[in-house]
């Protein structure tokens, strides 16, 4: 009878149990049998426009802990932080306030040693709650080759900046899931294929960026910085018959496999932030006399003026209306390709005057200032154009000395381009196609993107010999001279605007030089600039045109292009460059070491 009755009473107590706890009973009970474990897709590499890897994924171990399968909570901090250099009491606190969880990072990514350390304590059964994950890591084999273009990625492998961040979408991909049923230990014990799902990796990005060119155009900036101690600096390569971007480099650079420093103080991160800008995009200023070129070929394509036309400049300096306009040569009469050449500001006044406003308006559109050129870079700005109904008579002579406008660099090279390639805006492409995982082509982006015809070709080629020509043969661009190629470009000097619109900071300039060559077929357009030089040296031939010069010099003969001119019609002063080229693979993978001899003109 009184089996009888314990059989009824626990039959009851179970019904009870089933009918008030069942549900989380068994939901308890399945969350300590299975486990589900995110299988993570494999991010996409970014190339090179040669197919040599500049970021990629590699696979680094990982610890987590279940705390509350930690018996001895005590126990295990203080035989795990040590081995991993980590506080043992802050440990103990994680787990003892975080048991209802069943997943915490302990630390990720552990270096040999660290691992290779905390499996030997492991051995302790008190210790199973401790778990190795293998996560992706993203690596750069050229460390802060490119840093700005690419960007970098957070800790959940998201793209934080550049095409990193632009892209992410490609890159990415999507992580796959496995649920299994697990041990007291989280051991697999037993998976079935119906719960599987497996990762889909991200596409590879392959850019217009090629390493050699990056490398070669990333040295000679870094070392104009440092001569003429200035804030920043950059420079952009650029293929003007197609509009790709071979380099682009920002100076002070970062690393992007370690973009921040670790526990920066208020001062180190904001540091760390600007250094991380791309001021080829983000960054927008008065270009100066840079911007001279496009008034002049725009007013030379509508015939309102000619490039034999005199100009009574009588400086160096003169009156317009209220204002004064300075030169910093007394000339006299000037031929308008001269003013081009000498850069004279007076000259240009004149010809502002001629054209008047609404013209001038037109001119800087129609070279797409004022507008983003749609580089797949996050962050791009799209520089400063003024409503026109905010433009006054000092617009009519400021316009075409590049002041009351902000440019970017990656606005000022794209127009540049238009002198080298009879007359076409390209919109400019860093981006050159996506692959699949397989090899396969997803997207094709090879192709120039053509935005509008600016000039008519005659007036290109034309402007081009005679006024751009002159600058670098006899003009302020003379320390730009190369052998064998000859160089056309323009000098620029601009004061640097106060944060507040008014007026312009003391002492503070951006040099800066914009060059291709060679005259007769361009093939590569080069801008450097650097924003307030502080070495006793601020003009655009001093600080910038010597460097531009080299930059164009290693890329044209990176990329084979015959010589133009023979010894004897290399330009006097002109930088001789020695280059030994060793090659294999059809040119797939090129070598070279370039050993510069320059003897530069000095423009005072």
């Amino acid at each position: 009878m009184v089996v009888i009755v314990l059989l009824v009473a626990g039959a009851g107590r179970l019904a009870w149990v089933e009918c008030t706890r069942g549900s989380g009973l068994r939901e308890q009970a399945q969350r300590q049998h299975t486990a589900t474990l995110v299988v993570p897709a494999q991010r996409g590499d970014i190339l090179d426009t040669r197919g040599r890897i500049l970021a990629g994924t590699l696979r680094r171990p990982s610890l987590f802990v279940d705390p509350s399968l930690v018996e001895d909570a005590r126990f295990a901090a203080h035989s795990v932080a040590p081995v991993l250099g980590l506080n043992p009491t802050e440990l103990e606190q994680i787990i003892r306030t975080r048991r209802d969880r069943g997943f915490v990072w302990v630390k990720r990514r552990l270096s040999d040693r660290e691992l290779e350390d905390f499996l030997a304590v492991r051995r302790d059964r008190r210790l199973r709650a401790f778990v190795i994950r293998q996560e992706p890591q993203r690596v750069y084999p050229s460390g802060r080759l490119a840093a700005h273009v690419l960007g970098f990625v957070g800790a959940e492998q998201h793209g934080l900046a550049g095409i990193e961040q632009s892209l992410d979408g490609v890159l990415a991909g999507k992580d796959g899931w496995r649920v299994s049923t697990v041990d007291v230990r989280r051991r697999r014990v037993h998976s079935r294929p119906a719960d599987y799902t497996p990762p889909r990796d991200g596409a590879g990005v392959v850019l217009t960026i090629d390493v050699h060119i990056q490398q070669r155009t990333e040295y000679h900036l870094r070392n104009a910085v440092k001569e003429f101690r200035a804030h920043w600096g950059t420079a952009l390569v650029m293929d003007p018959q197609s509009g790709e971007v071979l380099a682009m480099a920002v100076v002070p650079a970062f690393d992007p496999a370690d973009p921040i420093p670790p526990h920066p103080d208020a001062q180190q991160r904001e540091a760390a932030t600007q250094r991380m800008r791309n001021r080829a995009v983000s960054d927008s200023y008065e270009p100066g006399s840079i911007f001279k070129p496009f008034i002049v070929s725009c007013a030379l394509d509508e015939g309102i003026i000619h490039l034999d036309e005199p100009y009574v400049i009588n400086g160096p300096t003169r009156r317009f209306g209220s204002r004064t306009i300075h030169d910093t040569h007394a000339y006299s009469t000037l031929a308008l390709h001269e003013v081009i050449s000498k850069s004279s500001n007076i000259g240009m006044g004149l010809v502002g005057a001629r054209c008047g406003n609404e013209r001038l308006h037109r001119f800087v559109r129609r070279f797409g200032f004022g507008d983003p050129t749609g580089i797949r870079l996050p962050g791009e700005h799209p520089g400063l154009v003024q409503d026109f109904s905010r433009w006054s008579g000092y617009s009519t002579q400021s316009i075409p000395i590049g002041q009351e406008i902000a440019a970017t660099p990656i606005q000022i090279i794209t127009a540049f381009s238009v002198f080298c390639n009879d007359g076409i805006l390209y919109r400019p492409r860093i981006v050159r196609g996506v692959i699949g995982p397989g090899g396969e082509t997803l997207a094709d982006y090879s192709r120039p993107v053509a935005v509008r015809r600016v000039l008519d070709s005659r007036t290109v080629r034309e402007f081009r010999r005679r006024a751009l020509v002159e600058v670098v043969r006899s003009g302020t661009g003379k320390p730009a001279a190369i052998a064998d190629y000859q160089v056309f470009g323009k000098t620029g000097t601009a004061q640097v605007a106060r944060p507040d619109g008014r007026g312009y900071l003391s002492g503070a300039y951006v040099g800066s030089f914009m060059c291709g060559a060679p005259s007769d077929h361009p093939r590569a357009a080069v801008l450097v600039s650097l924003y307030r030089p502080s070495a006793g040296a601020y003009y655009g031939s001093r600080v910038a045109a010597p460097t531009a010069a080299a930059i164009l010099a290693d890329t044209l003969v990176y990329m084979q292009v015959p010589p133009e001119l023979t010894r004897d019609q290399g330009p006097t002063g002109a930088a001789t460059v020695s280059v030994v080229v060793a090659r294999r693979d059809q040119g797939a993978d090129c070598q070279h070491a370039v050993t510069d001899s320059q003897q530069l003109i000095t423009d005072n």
